[in-house]
């Protein structure tokens, strides 16, 4: 027993370790939408109180989202470089719930460690959540917290967690939307199959359904008046599924999903669903894989949501898989060799794992020139507002302390696509009167062509800068209206 346990917390302890190395190689975050995340943590750092207006997003707009995390984050800020520890320190408990989930699923302590190390290199977890400032961090812990409990939702302790939590996730992040969604598979497939389970785990589900839901009503109550249904995407224009989807092939998604979870992962659902013994629980969880297909399928989620989703419950079916292989070769006459086969199968997890890991992983933030956006905070009228490309305009009001245009949060933002289009148009039109319309109309006063505007645009230059009596080149990637 105490070998396991030792060596749960080895894989802990370096789970944790190469995080916070990798995260701590830059003084930056990976993307721009942790620079939204940590403006709302500083926000509430300063001021006491959640934030409901965001001052610099679109140039100034009302703002809704859950913001446990964010509290959570500025009430842990006296942790010298918190932004970077606390979130890592979270999701690096990934593989301590699963290896509990694992163990209950299969009762193999090896399989289940295994399994728990495999989670600890799953790739699209990197690419979410590595050196980030990700209400993830937080919400995929919790979303496991809540399925080992209702695993074990017969003993009253776990019940009480069990509920806890379902108060707690709609506070966290909008996945509980996700996770809302696969409780409601869950049952559909339960009484479909007309299998048994017990009274106290159906009451515990329906109770965590209709309490999230009507959570989610009072968090959202001002976005689902106004979006309805498209709530759910969290507003995201088609236009930026399109960029996203065009972007991503069939072949990078099941890299980023990780060839060994997704292979054992499918044959643990086919295993599990065979199994009289374990099938209940695997439809709990096999629900949210279903979910998450169901919402990609009809572009309802954006699609890192969706295949974090995928990779992490694929990774949780992979343990039935691993303890039929591990059992298998214990029976067969190379069964002398066990350990060795154990060690070989976990050095290709690592080597498969971490190539994968590290391949998709990249700190885009050096590309945006963070010099020049600090060069406005002096040399800028306060009041002044930058174009960019949606997928740096949070980077923008960081570090530029100046209005942003568009950004990518979408949520009961003034005219999203109308700014999307008009930005598009800005960047990318020969027509120099039309560029300074729209910029004129929205009080633009200042142009970022950094190297992802020109990545996300695809062009190497604006076409009508070159007029000096109306744009003046004030830094490598700034423009400043002058006309």
């Amino acid at each position: 027993m105490k070998k396991h346990v030792y060596l749960l917390v080895l894989i802990f302890v370096l789970t944790l370790s190469v995080r916070l190395f990798f995260s701590f190689q830059s003084e930056y975050f990976a993307d721009d939408g942790a620079y939204s995340h940590l403006r709302v943590i500083e926000s509430i750092k300063e001021n006491k109180e959640f934030v409901v207006y965001d001052p610099l997003s679109y140039g100034g707009r009302n703002i809704v989202k859950p913001q446990l995390f964010h509290g959570i984050m500025a009430l842990l800020s006296f942790v010298p470089f918190y932004s970077k520890i606390i979130p890592e320190l979270f999701i690096s408990f990934i593989p301590i719930l699963v290896y509990l989930i694992a163990a209950e699923l299969t009762k193999d302590k090896t399989a289940s460690l295994i399994t728990a190390f495999m989670s600890s290199l799953i790739p699209i977890v990197f690419k979410v959540t590595l050196n980030q400032v990700s209400p993830y961090s937080l919400a995929i812990p919790t979303i496991l917290l809540m399925v080992y409990s209702l695993v074990r939702i017969n003993e009253t302790k776990f019940l009480v967690l069990f509920v806890a939590m379902s108060f707690l996730l709609p506070w966290i992040s909008p996945s509980s939307f996700l996770f809302m969604l696969s409780l409601l598979f869950y049952i559909v497939i339960i009484v479909s199959e007309s299998m048994n389970i017990s009274g106290l785990k159906k009451e515990a589900v329906t109770f965590s359904f209709f309490t999230m839901f009507l959570l989610n009503l009072v968090i959202f109550r001002k976005v689902l008046l106004q979006y309805g249904a498209s709530s759910i995407n969290q507003n995201i224009p088609q236009k930026v599924f399109e960029y996203y989807f065009s972007n991503f092939s069939l072949s990078e998604s099941l890299f980023i999903i990780g060839l060994i979870p997704l292979a054992l992962g499918i044959f643990g659902i086919y295993i599990g669903l065979h199994d009289n013994k374990n099938r209940d629980d695997v439809i709990l969880l096999s629900s949210p894989i279903v979910a998450a297909l169901v919402l990609l399928m009809l572009k309802m989620i954006d699609l890192s949501t969706g295949i974090l989703f995928l990779g992490i419950f694929l990774t949780l079916t992979s343990a039935l898989s691993i303890r039929k292989i591990l059992n298998y070769f214990s029976v067969t006459k190379l069964s002398v060799h066990y350990p060795l086969f154990v060690a070989l199968f976990v050095f290709l997890i690592l080597l498969t794992g971490a190539f994968s890991s590290l391949y998709y992983y990249e700190n885009d933030v050096e590309k945006y020139n963070i010099e020049d956006l600090n060069y406005l905070v002096e040399n800028s009228d306060s009041n002044a507002v930058i174009i960019s490309a949606f997928n740096e305009g949070n980077i923008v009001s960081y570090f530029s302390e100046r209005k942003n245009f568009v950004d990518s949060d979408f949520l009961l933002a003034p005219n999203p696509v109308q700014r999307l289009n008009e930005a598009e148009i800005v960047y990318k039109t020969f027509s120099e009167s039309k560029a300074l319309e729209i910029m004129k109309r929205n009080k633009v006063k200042y142009i970022l062509l950094s190297d992802n505007t020109k990545r996300t645009y695809d062009l190497d230059k604006i076409l009508y800068v070159d007029d000096r009596s109306c744009f003046e080149h004030e830094r490598e990637s700034i423009y400043k209206i002058v006309c």
